[in-house]
């Protein structure tokens, strides 16, 4: 039995030997628990988030985001908002010309980084966010949201470092199957006697493909009722290019395989437009070729998440190269589905 007030004594005993132990000892000294704030600010662990952010390589006009609209279409809040970027001609940009998040509706759920296919939105590690203004300036955007991914990589070194490893692995790949896919389009041939010459005079509008042309029979039927459709014909003859071509003896023009979708005219596909609802685009497509309605049946947004671009994705399933049906991320469900029937009306499913 002690004396009266020998619990005090004790626990001032252990505080003053922490106090000098401060000033002698490291390990007593990182023990101390108090930070003057806001000049000295404690560390934060690396799996610690607030509010995401937009990485870009190398400078801010190089940003990964394509503005697909996933992480806007799968936030439980509603609080991101994206407006595709769009160029003089109005066609879509791979890229935001807005976007906005409202931090003071995001509730720090991570479900836009996990959803995002390009490794492009992240939670960030600040939290000194307060605002005078309750309502503007709570809104971030597009230019307060982009950070380097250098920051990324100073912030969360561990997961940066896989992101980096797996984009540059997927970089390596699409390099090697785009450097792989012209020899294995274009075989080697003997030498085809010259085709017989036919008369300049072909019906308007009707359009054929050689058979010695670099495609396979689908692809030149598919081509053939595109080029029809699109009344493509040289100037005020009504003969294809094809045809003159044939009759020349001139080497073919080069056919929508040497050239990119993408390049394709503005206004080329009126149906290629995110903000057109499924019906409106299916609508412009009553009657083109399977792969227009094909096209038509995506989000329109050219996001490379599927591996093409619109265009691109829905030549490969008409000619039965692809058969997955769910790569479109941001047309979801509804794409799947509108796919699908189209491919069974067809009799390719």
């Amino acid at each position: 039995m002690g004396f009266l007030g020998k619990g005090l004594f004790q626990g001032m005993a252990v505080t003053a030997r922490n106090f000098v132990g401060t000033y002698f000892d490291r390990g007593t000294r990182e023990k101390l628990v108090t930070y003057q704030y806001p000049e000295e600010k404690p560390p934060l662990p690396e799996n610690s988030r607030s509010f995401p952010f937009l990485v870009y390589d190398g400078t801010p006009d190089a940003m990964r985001c394509v503005a697909c609209k996933i992480c806007e279409t799968e936030c439980p809040p509603q609080c991101i908002y994206i407006v595709m970027d769009r160029d003089e001609k109005g066609k879509p940009q791979q890229r935001p010309k807005v976007f906005d998040i409202d931090i003071s509706v995001c509730m720090q759920c991570q479900i836009c980084v996990e959803v995002c296919p390009f490794e492009a939105i992240k939670m960030d590690n600040d939290y000194e966010k307060s605002q005078y203004g309750r309502f503007d300036d709570l809104i971030e955007h597009l230019p307060d949201l982009l950070k380097s991914n250098e920051y990324y990589n100073e912030i969360k070194p561990t997961e940066a470092k896989a992101v980096d490893a797996k984009l540059k692995a997927e970089a390596e790949k699409k390099a090697k199957k785009g450097t792989s896919k012209p020899a294995a389009a274009a075989p080697a041939k003997p030498a085809a006697p010259a085709p017989a010459p036919k008369p300049a005079t072909a019906p308007a509008g009707k359009i054929t493909i050689p058979e010695d042309a670099p495609f396979t029979a689908e692809q030149r039927a598919w081509l053939a009722g595109f080029l029809s459709a699109g009344g493509v014909a040289t100037s005020g003859t009504g003969v294809s290019p094809v045809a003159v071509a044939e009759t020349t003896g001139e080497t073919p023009v080069p056919l929508p395989e040497a050239t990119p979708a993408a390049e394709a005219p503005a206004g080329g596909w009126p149906w290629h437009d995110p903000g057109l609802g499924m019906s409106q685009r299916m609508d412009l497509v009553k009657a083109a070729p399977l792969a227009d309605k094909l096209m038509a049946a995506m989000a329109q947004t050219d996001c490379h998440a599927c591996g093409y671009d619109c265009r691109g994705y829905a030549d490969a399933i008409a000619a039965g190269s692809e058969t997955d049906l769910s790569l479109c991320l941001p047309g979801e469900a509804e794409t799947a589905k509108k796919l699908e029937e189209l491919m069974k009306e067809a009799g390719k499913l």
